[in-house]
C-alpha cells in the first residue's frame, strides 16, 4: 500500500491516507486491513504512553517542547549546538522559511547556507536575515530586527537544550520502546503542531491586533496559545485592577519595565506584555525593547519542555533507525 500523506494548512490534524493499489476483490471473511490498523493504533499508543511514563515523559503534552524547539532550527544549528556530525537526511522537520512554498514542512532540517566567514552564529545569523529577508520569509508581518530576534530567541533554547542532550549521550536511554515513540512525529502530535505554526507564521499579519494580546487567542510570534495555554506550567496571578487613565497607565508601565529589569521572571514579563504588550513591525531599538524582551522570556521553554525537545533530538539524531513512521522521510 502507498502512504500518502496530506499536509493541508489549517487544518487540525494530520491525515494519513491508505491507497490500494489494485481494484477490490470478492468480499472475505478475514478482518478488515482498517479494523486491523486501529488496534495497532491504540496499541502503540497505550505503548507509547506508558513507555514515556517509564523514562519521566508526558506522551500527551511532549509535543508542545518539542515542536517549538525544532520548528526553526536549521542544519548549521543543529551541528553547532547538539551534534556536529549530524546528516543532511536528519529526519528533523521544520517550518518551510519560505511561506509561499506548497511545501509546508520540510521533513529535514535543511543547510541555511550561513555564511562561512563570520566565526559566530550571532553573526552567520544576522548576514543570513539580512541578506534574504522579504515579506514571505520566516514569518509575515514582522520586520527583519524582530526576525533575526526570534532566531536570537530560539538559539537560547538551544543553548539550554544542549546539555541534557550531551547528558543523554552520556548515558544513553536503555529503554528500546522510548525513541519510536519519540521519533514518531505523526502520532505523538508533533507533526500537527508543526502545522498550527507554520499557519501563524505565514498568517500572523491577517490577525486582528486584538489577538497579540495575552491572554487572547494568540501569542505574537506564531505559537497558539489554544493548545499551549494547557500545558504551560506557569500560574500568573495578577491583582484585578481599575480603569487607569494615561498618566497611570505610563506610571505603571515604567513601574513594571523597572521590576522586570531586575527580576526578569516570566511573571514579570506577563505584566508588561498585558499593559504594554509588543506589536509586530515596532521594534527599532531601546524604545520597544523591553516589551518585546517579556514577549520572549515569556515564550522560553520550562523545564520539562527543554527536556522533551533534548530527548527528541537525540533520538532523531542517534536512533533515527527506530521510527515507526519511515514512509514520511524516505
Amino acid at each position: 500500500m502507498e502512504i500518502l500523506l496530506l499536509v493541508f494548512l489549517g487544518l487540525s490534524s494530520i491525515e494519513v491516507l491508505a491507497l490500494p493499489k489494485g481494484e477490490q476483490h470478492e468480499q472475505s471473511t478475514e478482518i478488515s486491513p482498517e479494523i486491523t490498523t486501529e488496534k495497532e493504533e491504540k496499541g502503540a499508543i497505550e505503548t507509547c504512553n506508558e513507555a514515556m511514563a517509564n523514562n519521566g515523559l508526558n506522551y500527551t503534552s511532549f509535543w508542545h517542547g518539542a515542536a517549538h524547539g525544532i520548528h526553526s532550527i536549521g542544519l548549521e544549528e543543529i551541528q553547532h549546538f547538539f551534534e556536529l556530525d549530524a546528516p543532511v537526511h536528519n529526519r528533523i522537520p521544520v517550518v518551510n522559511a519560505n511561506l509561499s512554498s506548497e511545501q509546508t514542512i520540510l521533513f529535514n532540517a535543511p543547510l541555511r547556507g550561513y555564511d562561512t566567514d563570520f566565526k559566530t552564529m550571532a553573526l552567520k545569523v544576522m548576514a543570513f536575515f539580512m541578506l534574504h529577508d522579504k515579506p514571505d520569509f520566516y514569518q509575515q508581518g514582522l520586520n527583519t530586527l524582530e526576525k533575526i530576534s526570534h532566531q536570537y530567541h530560539m538559539h537560547e533554547i538551544y543553548a539550554a537544550a544542549a546539555p541534557i542532550y550531551r547528558k543523554m549521550k552520556e548515558d544513553p536511554p536503555t529503554d528500546p520502546d522510548l525513541c519510536p515513540c519519540v521519533n514518531d512525529v505523526t502520532a505523538n502530535g508533533i507533526l500537527t503542531e508543526m502545522v498550527h505554526i507554520a499557519k501563524k507564521l505565514k498568517y500572523l499579519a491577517r490577525e486582528p491586533r486584538a489577538k497579540y494580546l495575552p491572554p487572547g487567542l494568540y501569542l505574537p510570534l506564531g505559537y497558539p496559545t489554544t493548545t499551549i495555554r494547557p500545558y504551560i506550567r506557569r500560574e500568573v496571578k495578577l491583582k484585578q485592577r481599575s480603569k487607569r487613565n494615561v498618566q497611570n497607565t505610563t506610571e505603571m508601565i515604567a513601574q513594571y519595565e523597572q521590576e522586570y529589569l531586575a527580576d526578569s521572571s516570566p511573571e514579570n514579563a506577563y505584566k508588561i506584555m498585558e499593559l504594554n504588550p509588543w506589536k509586530p513591525r515596532t521594534l527599532l531599538g531601546p524604545k520597544q525593547w523591553v516589551s518585546f524582551e517579556a514577549l520572549l522570556t515569556w515564550n522560553m521553554l520550562d523545564d520539562e519542555e527543554l527536556n522533551n525537545f533534548a530527548v527528541f533530538m537525540y533520538c532523531k539524531l542517534n536512533q533515527p533507525e527506530l521510527d515507526r513512521a519511515k514512509d514520511l522521510f524516505d
